[in-house]
C-alpha cells in the first residue's frame, strides 16, 4: 500500500544497533520512474547518542542531496519520524549537533529544491516505508 501523490518522491528511515552503537539510514528517491537507493551508517559518538534519529536525519539529507544531483526541483519526502519535518521547518528546537546540522542543511538547499514533508505511519504496511526501514536496519547491521 503506497499512496504517493507525485511521480517524484522519496522514502527515508533510520535505525540504531544498540549492540554496536551504529546508526543507519535507508531509503530511496524515485525520479522519472527510476529508483535510486540511499543507504549508509555511522558510529560517531555524539550522533550515536541520538540512536535511530541520527539515521533519520541523515537519510533525509541524503535523499535531498540525491534529488538535487538528479536535477529535481521539488521532492515529496515520506517519513515516519516527526522530527524529519519539525527540525527542518524549525518547529522543534534543535539542541544536538545532528539536528542543528540538519536544519542548517535544509536552509542551505531551500533555493535549490522545494521540499514537501509527508508523514506516514511506521510499520503499517506502507510499502515504501517498509523498504526504507529494511534498508536502514541493514545499514545499521540489524537483520
Amino acid at each position: 500500500m503506497d499512496t504517493v501523490k507525485n511521480s517524484d518522491y522519496a522514502f527515508v528511515d533510520g535505525s540504531y544497533n544498540s549492540v554496536t552503537g551504529v546508526y543507519g539510514y535507508g531509503g530511496f528517491v524515485v525520479c522519472a520512474g527510476e529508483k535510486h537507493i540511499i543507504s549508509g551508517s555511522g558510529s560517531e559518538p555524539e550522533m550515536a547518542s541520538m540512536h535511530n534519529v541520527a539515521g533519520e536525519v541523515l537519510g533525509s539529507m541524503e535523499a535531498i542531496k540525491k534529488a538535487i544531483e538528479l536535477g529535481m526541483k521539488e521532492l515529496d519526502i515520506y517519513y515516519d519520524y516527526m522530527g524529519i519535518e519539525m527540525w527542518a521547518t524549525g518547529a522543534w528546537k534543535r539542541n544536538k549537533k545532528g539536528t542543528i546540522a540538519y536544519y542548517d542543511f535544509i536552509k542551505s538547499v531551500e533555493s535549490k529544491i522545494k521540499l514537501n514533508f509527508i508523514k506516514v505511519k511506521g510499520h503499517s504496511g506502507v510499502l515504501g516505508n517498509e523498504e526504507a526501514d529494511k534498508l536502514a536496519k541493514q545499514a545499521a547491521g540489524i537483520g
